[in-house]
């Protein structure tokens, strides 16, 4: 089962069984999870040191030699600082608990709010230094791994093709919408690539954390998809009929 089978939107009127996709979910978090912890402890065995600064200086010479590319890319890594990412995700909560959708406003909360906090903790615990250059091209500050900007940016794309993009009617919609939050979720890390203000290690970490952790907490919140979507619009506290 690929990643991208598991998040992709289906029509609401057709529901998985929920125990099914619940396994699924738990079995990508976990997993993604457990390899955020093997890259963690690689990164502050100084295993990633080689590559990522060969890596990092190809990068950066890219960026130096394309001033255009780079001023786009300001603008894009924007669209992920906590501001907007974590914002997002505590905005969604506040809305659906307004709405007394209390489920998706606890899947919301968890998985924004616990991912940035993993990354907090995670970055105080290693206090990696961030990539130094002659000529930056972006200045930035604070421990560098793993990176906030793909943790926040993969936690909430992930969030919103879970919980919300099934309640779109129109399946060319929910397509497309998919389609902008992978990509925002994909652009994000390497934003900060371009910058200069990270090694690949700390983007890609932060997208397994982001994701994996989102993917947990739909797992242990399973009524978030699909269980709520068939409830009656005009009764909100009568159940959809079951069939056998």
């Amino acid at each position: 089962m690929a990643l991208p089978t598991l998040l992709a939107p289906t029509k609401p009127s057709v529901a998985p069984p929920a125990d099914t996709a619940g396994r699924r979910r738990l079995a990508w978090g976990v997993g993604l999870l457990s390899v955020f912890v093997l890259v963690t402890i690689l990164t502050a065995a100084h295993a990633f040191n080689s590559p990522d600064q060969s890596l990092d200086a190809r990068i950066h010479t890219f960026a130096l030699a394309h001033a255009t590319l780079v001023s786009v890319t300001k603008v894009i890594t924007f669209l992920g600082e906590p501001p907007v990412a974590l914002g997002g995700g505590i905005l969604a909560a506040v809305v659906c608990y307004l709405r007394r959708d209390q489920q998706r406003a606890y899947f919301f909360a968890a998985s924004s709010v616990g991912a940035y906090g993993i990354a907090y903790i995670v970055k105080e615990l290693l206090k990696r230094h961030r990539p130094v250059w002659p000529v930056p091209v972006m200045a930035d500050t604070g421990p560098t791994y793993p990176s906030g900007h793909a943790t926040g940016s993969s936690a909430l794309a992930v969030a919103l093709i879970i919980a919300v993009v099934p309640l779109i009617g129109s399946l060319a919609v929910r397509r497309a919408a998919t389609t902008v939050l992978v990509v925002y979720a994909i652009v994000e890390p390497i934003s900060r690539l371009i910058l200069g203000v990270h090694f690949p290690s700390d983007v890609v970490a932060g997208a397994l954390l982001g994701t994996g952790w989102t993917l947990l907490c739909a797992a242990l919140l399973p009524d978030v998809t699909w269980r709520r979507l068939g409830r009656n619009r005009q009764n909100p506290n009568v159940e959809p009929a079951r069939t056998t």
